[in-house]
């Protein structure tokens, strides 16, 4: 019974992203606080992908990629902050 009927389109939805592996790794390299958080939604992506839930998956996942950019951009501005700072005060000291 789970032939495809003639004439009838099935529309392939794709799954979301899990974003693990970036949350692991903004979470090692750029803000550990949003990347633990971004992990725990990421996980929660992936447990809602299997059971079935691709609605509550795809708000999970967007949760988590504001996450992972979030930690991103927050760890080049805080590493280009200190940068600039280290080099004040070596050469206006």
């Amino acid at each position: 019974y789970n032939y495809p009927l003639p004439g009838v389109q099935h529309e392939q939805r794709q799954l979301p992203k899990d974003y693990m592996v970036e949350s692991v790794l903004v979470t090692v390299f750029c803000c550990l606080l949003s990347g633990i958080v971004a992990i725990i939604f990421s996980h929660e992506t992936r447990m809602a992908i299997q059971r079935g839930d691709h609605i509550h998956a795809e708000s999970t996942s967007r949760k988590t990629r504001v996450l992972v950019l979030f930690s991103l951009f927050f760890g080049v501005f805080v590493s280009i902050g200190w940068v600039i700072y280290v080099v004040v005060a070596l050469y206006f000291a």
